[in-house]
């Protein structure tokens, strides 16, 4: 091999070099690391056993004429135990059959010695690309197995111009973006937004739903794991940022992500790095970050809930996404897109609706947003005999309900009152009532009062203290 080359080489690659020639062995090892790789090398595949016992490579760079053990045995081993361990194998002159036989086994290709630096690079260049397309296909699978989303924000009122604006503001850059609003407002609708008008709308945007992911397998998801690292990772994986390199990824809901993972995401903010589980090499990778709560983090930061030092890095520019009962005016934008929709999915042509369902739906103070509607809309076009939506289509769980109607007091021979413990025992009702019908989650519950999990949690704690029980 010629130890020099001018060609550029990418610099993420971890290589493990095994042949039984010291000085080809030294003459490639200088040669890579010069090119900055990371390397690593054995003499032999029973030398190897160790090293790869300890870490992990992406490619394994072996020879196929060794004593011991012959290459086309060490690759066996090697794709046993690893299937997606890519593998280039050198060969002498007069052996192509034996290269070819490698391939069929798995190996991802081979090189004819004596083969030059610009040969070596190139394959590392190839693989390199390999990897990079094989993760954006496993990305594009996953956005297509999901359901798809409507990426089009609809409003024209006053506060939505201040989130166009601001969305305008920040897509050009590669800015850290924190989309705060209510469940159902549309913040993942944002980010999509931002990723498709800026320069990364042609690579992958990946969203995750922080609260969805079990907790034990969070870190495995975001940041990928090794053959090995834990029990049932029978093969490495890759995880969702390294998926999205790149692009954007969008962490909803990521007041959810446990102590031990924000350390982790912390220095992807930071340094832009990340190391799988069982691995003992940072991964640089170019993702830009827009993260999502519908709670205020402040308050978990001083609860100990949220890390600062992460707050901070995520609340580089904030932008808040009003609920609907602030922006009633895109009422009737939104419910003539929705029915627009539904028409073609329910190939439904004829689909309209009554100036008086209109005022009806705009009356309603939707504590489930954007999304609410939708669903109601949705409901409606579905039920309606004639495809005209009127009055009598709108759902009777609309109507008004004001507070006479879900508490009543009585008054009668009383002549002294200790408010503060009559508050506290219909507060307790009515967290009682959120968690009943909600098995007990704790979230769920405080979405349905429409209050602030971390509000919601702290009411719950000082409940507990009085004796109460869920």
């Amino acid at each position: 091999m010629e130890p020099r080359s001018n060609m550029p080489a990418k610099k993420h690659l971890s290589i493990l070099i095994v042949d039984d020639q010291p000085l080809k062995l030294l003459v490639l090892e200088e040669g890579l690391r010069e090119a900055g790789y990371v390397v690593e090398t054995a003499g032999s595949p029973i030398e190897a056993r160790p090293i790869l016992g300890k870490a992990n490579f992406d490619v394994v760079l072996s020879d196929l004429r060794m004593p011991g053990q012959d290459g086309l045995s060490f690759l066996r081993d090697l794709k046993e135990a690893n299937p997606e361990q890519a593998v280039i194998v050198m060969t002498a002159y007069g052996t192509v059959a034996t290269a070819v036989e490698a391939m069929k086994i798995g190996a991802f290709d081979y090189l004819q010695k004596p083969f030059s630096a610009q040969e070596l690079m190139l394959k590392l260049l190839r693989l390199e690309e390999y990897r990079r397309l094989a993760a954006e296909n496993r990305c594009l699978r996953d956005e297509l197995s999901r359901p798809r989303l409507e990426t089009k924000l609809i409003g024209c009122c006053a506060p939505m111009r201040k989130v166009f604006e601001r969305i305008h503001a920040v897509a050009g850059l590669d800015t850290t973006v924190l989309v705060q609003g209510e469940t159902g407002t549309g913040k993942e609708l944002v980010a999509r937004s931002i990723h498709e008008t800026s320069h990364r709308s042609s690579a992958p945007f990946v969203a995750v739903s922080c609260a969805a992911l079990p907790k034990d397998l969070v870190e495995s998801e975001l940041f990928g794991h090794e053959a090995g690292a834990f029990t049932g990772a029978t093969k490495r994986r890759l995880g969702r940022f390294e998926s999205a390199r790149g692009g954007t990824i969008f962490l909803d809901d990521v007041d959810d992500i446990p102590a031990q993972a924000q350390v982790k995401l912390l220095r992807v903010l930071q340094e832009g790095t990340i190391e799988r589980i069982g691995g003992g090499q940072p991964i640089r990778i170019n993702v830009r970050v827009i993260s999502a709560t519908k709670q205020p983090l402040a308050p978990l930061v001083e609860s100990g809930g949220l890390r600062q030092d992460l707050y901070y890095r995520l609340n580089v520019v904030p932008l808040h996404v009003p609920p609907l009962r602030d922006r009633r005016e895109d009422i009737p934008l939104l419910i003539q897109h929705f029915i627009g929709r539904f028409s073609l999915r329910m190939n439904r042509n004829q689909l309209s609706i009554t100036p008086g369902a209109i005022s009806l739906l705009r009356a309603h103070d939707w504590p489930g947003n954007v999304r609410e509607l939708e669903h109601v809309v949705e409901r409606m076009a579905a039920l309606s005999p004639t495809g005209e939506l009127s009055e009598d289509d709108v759902p009777e769980l609309l109507s008004p309900r004001n507070a006479d109607s879900i508490v009543s007091l009585s008054f009668e021979g009383i002549e002294e009152i200790d408010m503060t413990a009559v508050l506290q025992a219909t507060e307790a009702r009515f967290i009682q009532w959120a968690l009943a019908n909600t098995d007990g989650n704790v979230a769920q519950a405080a979405d349905l009062l429409n209050t602030p999990r971390s509000t919601f949690q702290y009411r719950l704690s000082k409940l507990a203290e009085n004796g109460f029980s869920r």
